[in-house]
């Protein structure tokens, strides 16, 4: 007879949850372990996380976080700029021609990256120094890059759309610290307040209002903490750059809030400004001052950054300030007040209907004096500033024009606004540090007097990136200092002389 079975069912059931435990342990040490050799292919993580720092919607500058800091990786712009567009490309309601836009990267490390070490130089920034929405060899460090000539010295481009100095600054210490170079090139500036959104006491700008790839503080927290697991990583990954991807292909159509307000709508001029104003029940235009400050402050600190940290590894940085489109429109982007004081803006906006009225019959001499008069009430708004250049331009009085358009651009609240304020704060930081300065903003101008234009036309096309013609000017000052210089500056658009090969 057999013996009973004295054994409980608990104590039967143990191995059994223990290798089932054991067996779900493996299956994630195995996803995990794919996820790291799939993260060290395609570096999804930090993909992840440069596209979670695009989407946010900040009121304070960001920082510079040490979660967001590549390992030894780096994207650098590609060659191959991938197909040409379907439709042309436009902004707003312009037609940019010769244009992509083209964002396509190349994945480095410190084995496969060109040149020799100590012999690199690296150009820094956002989308204008990476050279969109133009193809990769109109770009300024395309166009340094003179490999026939120079094997060993590369001209290599770490820019990316989009970035604020906050995103450069990790960019810059992963190359300091694997690649070895011998150059940073600092273009940066016009994305400080990229993610900025007025908000605050009085402000009626919601979630409604937002694009439609904005994330919140909380989750893009949760999903930059979950991306340590690579795992986790790529699943995160693969979704936003689903939503990403969905907004990138939108990204030349303006955008229309709730309330009927659309972004982008005209690349110049001031109606679509003074017909939708910033009002104090929405926004509070007094707060901008002390935000404006924090924001450049930060760029400030960050700047400073890059020259200490590259000063003690001797090597060299060049810094660049940013050239702007003059007529652009004030509210390109957002809303602008039309009185920086609420007590103000009955007045102001009396005294901005009248100069319409005046401009629309043709006495340009009679509006200048009327908004003069509402500069002298209130100079903080931008609307009353570009009117001003409106009609200086209209009397033939281009230098004053540009002037008045510059201070238009000075008072702009938010996003491709204090343009003035920006290059005062690289001016001042390549002074108080010893850096080397190429004022672009200068070069661009007196490249443009000497021909007897005005407002940047010919070397900006859009809103804030420089033309081929542009890049050519960039590339020709960069090389000097590089010690390739061709000796004469261009005379003629680069779209007439032949293509370059894009293969490097």
């Amino acid at each position: 007879m057999e013996s009973a079975d004295t054994t409980s069912p608990a104590t039967r059931t143990t191995p059994r949850r223990w290798r089932r435990l054991g067996f779900v342990l493996v299956i994630l040490v195995a996803m995990e372990a794919a996820g790291w050799i799939g993260d060290h292919l395609l570096d999804f993580r930090q993909k992840l996380l440069w596209r979670l720092t695009l989407m946010e919607v900040e009121a304070a500058p960001t920082t510079t976080d040490a979660s967001t800091v590549p390992d030894t990786a780096l994207w650098i712009r590609s060659s191959n700029d991938g197909p040409d567009p379907e439709e042309p490309y436009r902004v707003g309601q312009t037609k940019i021609q010769g244009a992509g836009p083209w964002v396509e990267h190349l994945r480095l490390t410190p084995e496969t990256c060109p040149g020799l070490p100590g012999q690199r130089t690296f150009v820094l920034g956002g989308s204008a120094a990476f050279g969109y929405p133009y193809h990769f060899d109109e770009s300024l460090a395309a166009l340094a890059d003179r490999p026939d000539a120079s094997p060993d010295h590369r001209v290599l481009n770490a820019a990316r759309v989009g970035a604020t100095s906050s995103d450069i600054v990790p960019i810059a210490r992963t190359i300091l610290e694997h690649y070895d170079p011998a150059t940073l090139v600092v273009f940066a500036g016009n994305n400080e307040w990229f993610h900025w959104r007025p908000s605050g006491p009085g402000s009626k700008t919601g979630p409604a209002s937002r694009p439609a790839t904005t994330i919140d503080s909380t989750s893009r927290s949760l999903l930059a903490t979950l991306s340590h697991s690579r795992a986790l990583a790529a699943l995160a990954s693969g979704v936003v750059h689903l939503v990403h991807n969905r907004d990138a292909r939108a990204a030349p159509v303006p955008v229309t809030h709730d309330d009927g307000f659309v972004e982008h709508h005209a690349l110049t001029g001031a109606r679509h400004a003074i017909e939708n104003p910033l009002t104090p029940e929405r926004y509070d235009a007094s707060q901008w001052p002390e935000i404006r400050q924090k924001y450049l402050q930060r760029f400030r600190e960050n700047l400073a950054t890059i020259i200490t940290e590259s000063r003690s590894r001797k090597v060299r940085v060049i810094l660049m300030t940013m050239p702007f489109q003059y007529r652009l429109a004030p509210a390109w982007k957002q809303r602008q007040p039309l009185a920086g004081n609420p007590r103000h803006l009955e007045t102001m906006t009396r005294l901005v209907d009248e100069t319409l009225a005046l401009q629309d019959q043709d006495q340009p001499a009679k509006a200048l004096e009327r908004i003069r008069e509402a500069i002298r009430i209130d100079p903080t708004p931008p609307v009353p500033h570009y009117l001003e250049a409106e009609l200086l331009e209209s009397l033939e009085r281009p230098v004053e024009a540009e002037a008045a358009y510059a201070r238009s651009r000075e008072a702009m609240i938010g996003n491709l606004g204090s343009r003035l304020s920006i290059n005062r704060v690289i001016r001042e930081v390549a002074a108080e540090q010893e850096a080397e300065l190429v004022d672009l903003r200068k070069i661009f101008d007196d490249y443009q007097h000497r021909r007897q234009r005005h407002f940047n036309t010919e070397l900006i096309h859009d809103d804030c990136h420089p033309t081929p013609l542009g890049h050519t000017l960039i590339a020709q000052h960069l090389e000097r200092l590089l010690g390739g210089a061709r000796p004469t500056e261009p005379s003629e658009p680069p779209e007439a002389a032949p293509r370059r090969p894009a293969s490097r």
